[in-house]
């Protein structure tokens, strides 16, 4: 067999259309659901993980929604941040290769340029601190423990949640002034 033309070239892109499903319409701006207001006129694409050696961009409509509260407004997307040109599993993974490499080292890795590694790894951070509580709600049980290591010449000061069983804090030293700091 002999491939004449592919849409594959010059480089390898696997594109997937995909379409919201009826009535899972939510406002972008405040969450709520929404009855649908048009089916958008404007074709999005978004970079997806790539799939062996294509790259992946999912293709869609952008459905809008009547919302009483924020006007007609785009429809929130699960597949994607507001105004991101990447779906959520790509800066997952982006955010990730960003903790374990350098920004070049992942943007090249992803084909996009160090900058924009950087720009999505900011992006998924913010969104992880936002959803993440605070360790100090519900906290109603703590112990402190000074542990010395290094033959005893330097200490860490740490601060344990008994309930959740986890560490809040971790401090360099011991003494009343460094407790304080967990105090602040």
């Amino acid at each position: 067999m002999r491939i004449d033309d592919s849409s594959l070239r010059p480089e390898p892109v696997l594109e997937i259309r995909v379409r919201s499903r009826k009535g899972s319409l939510r406002c972008s701006s405040c969450g709520r659901k929404r009855r649908g207001y048009d089916r958008g006129g404007d074709v999005h694409r978004w970079r997806h993980q790539d799939f062996g050696c294509w790259r992946v961009e999912l293709v869609a409509l952008m459905p809008r929604v009547d919302c009483p509260r924020c006007g007609v407004v785009v429809a929130r997307l699960p597949r994607a941040e507001p105004g991101s040109r990447f779906a959520r599993d790509f800066e997952a993974e982006c955010a990730w290769l960003t903790a374990v490499a350098n920004r070049k080292t992942a943007g090249s890795f992803l084909h996009v340029a160090w900058r924009t590694a950087g720009d999505i790894a900011r992006r998924v951070a913010e969104r992880l601190k936002a959803s993440t509580l605070s360790p100090f709600d519900g906290l109603t049980a703590i112990s402190v423990d000074e542990t010395g290591y290094r033959k005893g010449h330097t200490y860490v000061t740490v601060v344990v949640d008994h309930e959740r069983r986890r560490v809040i804090r971790a401090y360099d030293g011991v003494g009343k002034e460094v407790f304080g700091l967990f105090c602040q």
